[in-house]
């Protein structure tokens, strides 16, 4: 059975203007958009079809042209031969199907958005029906062919005027559309890479010191206090930071039967850059990039991390504890001689004695460390922070871009995929 013959057939716009050039007694078109090339066919059609057996309905809207359903200048054609002849084109919001009828050939087609895909040339791929009978009852009251007329009209009962074509205008000239061809290619570099933002914040306790009031060493001028900054830092070595947590699985849950592990912030280092080495590209000057594909896999990963980096806070914060005795001890032991001799001024009024006693200087001491070190506690809050961005197709072209993709995936891969989606055509005034 030949194509021509067959009820599932393939339509694009020249099968739409071979199908219209055939009416003589009826035409109905009904789509979200129409292109140049098939409003010059309905033009001519309407010249022949009697005007009350005509009905043409589109979504007159800036986004139709966006997608690539239709262009401006097809509506503009459009609508300037409807008025030749005293008819309207009309306006149904949202509306995504096509339909064309000609005489007694009806075609129920899925119309083709351009920005998204170039549309099949295969026949085996079909995205419409072809009937070529008489046309339904149902359909022809529908599309106000039938008897009732405009009575049982469902679809394109606004006419549109050319104060609704200019504000589509004028929205596209402020937002224009995006050759086809190009955003095509975006969306299929998008579907393959994606940037990726992965770090990992404010997780190492060495690096954490609590501010030590200069009052604690003599200090009595309020110019030099202001200047003075005295730091202690709680941490020295970074393996003292080392604690055990639960063992987690890949969906974050301890797992109670494993015995413990080990964890700081070495541990932290190594995992962050086990899952960089396993998912993330780095691109240099450009960022790192993932694989969409890899997208779920790095995020389990990322899950199970979070959930020991928690464990591991939660350890921390009584690990601070037990540090903040011993700071206590430190300090007190240095400088307990020095304080006794000469105690802070603000101390006194808080001393029964004329000046503070040892056991006053020791719980006083302590308060002031202890709110210091509290401060730090506050403050410790590990995180992981992931972002993604799509790739562009301007930065895919970009040469360097381009050597940094092929030394990874190799010349030919990348070659494959362009040589397919560079082949869609640029949109010109043929498709327009």
């Amino acid at each position: 059975m030949s194509e021509a013959a067959n009820t599932f057939v393939r339509v694009d716009d020249a099968a739409l203007v071979k199908v219209i050039q055939q009416a003589t007694t009826r035409l109905v078109f009904v789509a979200p958009g129409v292109r140049k090339s098939v409003a010059t066919a309905i033009a001519n059609a309407i010249a022949v079809v009697p005007t009350d057996f005509v009905h043409i309905v589109l979504d007159v809207d800036a986004e139709v042209c966006r997608l690539g359903y239709g262009s401006i200048e097809g509506l503009e054609q459009l609508q300037a031969a409807a008025s030749q002849y005293e008819l309207t084109v009309n306006h149904h919001p949202g509306i995504r199907i096509g339909l064309l009828i000609a005489d007694d050939t009806t075609l129920i087609y899925s119309p083709t958005p351009f920005l998204i895909e170039g549309g099949s040339q295969q026949p085996a791929k079909p995205n419409a029906i072809m009937l070529r009978s008489e046309l339904p009852g149902q359909l022809a009251d529908a599309c106000a062919l039938g008897e009732a007329r405009h009575e049982k009209l469902e679809v394109g009962k606004d006419p549109i005027d050319e104060d609704a074509v200019a504000a589509v205008k004028n929205d596209l000239a402020e937002r224009p559309a995006k050759k086809f061809n190009v955003a095509r290619v975006e969306r299929v570099f998008s579907s393959l890479l994606q940037y990726v933002e992965f770090r990992i914040e404010d997780y190492r306790l060495t690096t954490r010191s609590m501010l030590l009031n200069p009052e604690l060493f003599g200090v009595r001028n309020e110019d030099i206090i202001r200047r003075l900054t005295n730091r202690y830092h709680l941490f020295a070595d970074t393996d003292s930071l080392t604690v055990e947590i639960p063992v987690f699985d890949k969906d974050g849950n301890p797992d109670t039967k494993k015995a413990k592990e080990k964890f700081g912030p070495r541990s932290i280092d190594q995992e962050r850059n086990r899952i960089k080495k396993l998912h993330v590209i780095d691109a240099g000057d450009f960022g790192s990039l993932i694989l969409r594909r890899n997208v779920p896999k790095f995020e389990e990963q990322i899950v199970a991390l979070k959930r020991k980096i928690e464990a591991y806070k939660t350890a921390v914060a009584e690990l601070i504890k037990k540090r903040t005795d011993e700071i206590v001890e430190e300090l007190l032991k240095g400088l307990m001689d020095r304080l006794k001799a000469d105690p802070p001024d603000r101390w006194r009024s808080r001393s029964l004695s004329p000046n503070p006693t040892e056991s006053d200087i020791k719980r006083l001491f302590e308060e002031d460390v202890r709110g210091e070190v509290e401060n730090v506690k506050t403050d410790f809050n590990p995180r992981i922070f992931t972002a993604y961005k799509e790739v562009t197709y301007e930065t895919f072209k970009d040469a360097k871009f381009r050597e940094l993709i092929e030394d990874h995936f190799g010349k030919e891969a990348i070659q494959q995929i362009l040589s397919e989606y560079d082949a869609a055509p640029e949109q010109d005034d043929d498709t327009n």
